[in-house]
């Protein structure tokens, strides 16, 4: 009599296998959005009933603990919270078991939103500086706030964006407005009613209210249908409130942390143009007023320059390392040839290049890259003594340092000091027979003369470079005092060879 077989139950893996599974399975995710997606049917597929949720610091306030729930903190290295990564099950153990699977991943969460909010204040940035054009080189007043309210509403998907002015302590005006309303009609010009609404709550206030979810505010007055979250930003000048900005828009993700501080900058640009305006038309009307009138207007003039300033530094500033980025270094070499000539000092420079860095990124993935190039970057940074010089990303995983006062051998034992800095560090990298990430460093200095120029420099220091990997890589190398032409030539020639032959 043929006996049933008896069915066997499934096999669970061990947390060893499944912390090996997991990170598989996240290896090679390209973003935030990606490696969530790859840890939640990684979890599945494990414990199908585990569910896992990324909230933002910076855009999502935490909800307090659920039941059933548990809540990792992703920190910045310098212990600033990023996000909470929650987990939910049934089962307490199940949860324990997950958290301490999970929580050795966390460092390669925080390292995507980091960089991640790097390019979003880098893309912000740029923002700043379109607008800024629009606020100092458009006469007409009611064409600047349109121009500056349609761009706002289209750069972040808004629902609704509106701007109002004071006139008096009565009467407010609706002077420019972007999106449709469900509710009543925007017409410029028309008065606006600022009694109700989270409108006379913020000016009530007197600062910045942002509202993630509306539905929730029992002072929310529907504009659209579409609105789920509303940010609304006071336009001051020395204290007093001149205007306010309200932004609607369909998604709470529209206003980071980073998104806010830019659009309370441009407030601010805003109430100094205003600012400005009022004071021309008082400066027509009143010629007996006409020296404290220009004395405000200059003050205005310098604060809307010195935020220009300080919209030139970021357009000079690499965001994924801090350096200077090649505009930057281009500005400041020169700068320093011009200072080293009239001093009559030599002028140094290195060019340091990231060993075998295709291999890294095929290895590693991009994500994992950019993290190397930050290190490596702040590791150099960190070599460098000497406050006057000036560190910079050259090219993709190339850094140049500008090192004034420094003649030969001092510019060498540089590269030698950076060079072993970084390869102390023992940043991994499977691609290389060294086992970590190494650099090579061509070093150069010159006196500034008549027959040389600064490009002469960055020439050299180039040459050492291509000389230090031809010799073997994981060194550094010293250009020749004068190289022969035809010698110079060559290893043009060569490089450009190596180059083709790498891509």
């Amino acid at each position: 009599m043929s006996q049933r077989p008896t069915s066997m139950p499934a096999r669970r893996s061990g947390p060893t296998e499944a912390a090996c599974a997991l990170r598989l399975a996240l290896h090679d995710t390209v973003d935030t959005a990606h490696w969530m997606m790859q840890l939640r049917r990684a979890l599945h597929a494990q414990h199908p009933g585990a569910r896992v949720e990324l909230l933002r610091h910076d855009i999502e306030l935490p909800a307090p603990r659920a039941s059933h729930a548990r809540s990792l903190r992703v920190l910045a290295p310098d212990g600033t919270l990023l996000a909470l990564l929650r987990i939910r099950h049934d089962s307490p153990a199940i949860r324990q078991q997950l958290a301490t699977l999970l929580r050795p991943m966390l460092p390669g969460l925080a390292r995507r939103l980091a960089l991640e909010r790097l390019r979003a204040r880098a893309s912000l940035a740029d923002l700043m500086l379109d607008l800024s054009h629009v606020l100092l080189f458009e006469d007409d007043l009611d064409v600047l706030l349109t121009g500056v309210i349609a761009y706002l509403r289209e750069r972040f998907s808004l629902s609704l964006a509106t701007l109002i002015l004071r006139e008096s302590d009565a009467h407010w005006r609706l002077r420019a407005a972007a999106g449709n309303s469900t509710q009543f009609a925007l017409t410029p010009g028309s008065l606006w009613s600022v009694q109700r609404g989270l409108t006379g709550k913020a000016l009530r206030l007197q600062r910045t209210l942002y509202v993630p979810d509306v539905h929730r505010d029992a002072e929310y007055v529907v504009g659209s249908a579409l609105t789920q979250a509303e940010l609304l930003i006071p336009i001051k000048h020395a204290g007093a409130i001149l205007g306010l900005l309200n932004l609607e828009s369909p998604s709470a993700d529209s206003f980071t942390a980073e998104v806010r501080e830019v659009l309370d900058v441009l407030a601010d640009q805003i109430g100094g143009v205003l600012h400005l305006r009022l004071l021309q038309a008082q400066l027509t009307r009143l010629n007996r007023k006409a020296g404290a009138l220009a004395t405000e207007l200059a003050r205005v003039n310098t604060r809307l320059k010195r935020s220009n300033r300080s919209l030139d530094k970021l357009s000079r500033t690499d965001a994924l390392t801090g350096a200077e980025n090649r505009r930057g270094f281009e500005q400041a070499l020169r700068n320093a040839w011009r200072l080293a000539k009239a001093q009559k000092q030599p002028l140094g420079m290195l060019i340091a290049d990231i060993d075998h860095f295709k291999a890294y990124n095929d290895h590693y993935g991009h994500p994992a890259g950019d993290a190397c190039l930050s290190r490596v970057g702040a590791l150099i940074q960190r070599a460098l003594r000497d406050e006057d010089s000036v560190f910079a990303r050259y090219g993709g995983e190339e850094f140049a340092i500008v090192l004034p006062g420094l003649d030969a051998a001092m510019a060498l034992a540089v590269a030698e000091r950076v060079r072993k800095t970084v390869f102390a560090a023992r940043i991994a990298h499977a691609g290389t027979g060294l086992g970590r990430v190494s650099l090579s460093v061509g070093a150069a200095s010159l006196m500034p003369a008549p027959q040389y120029n600064a490009r002469r420099l960055v020439t050299q220091a180039d040459q050492a470079l291509y000389r230090a990997k031809h010799e073997g890589r994981n060194c550094a190398s010293m250009a020749g005092a004068a190289e022969p032409a035809e010698a110079a030539a060559a290893l043009s020639r060569a490089r450009q060879r190596a180059r083709r032959a790498a891509t």
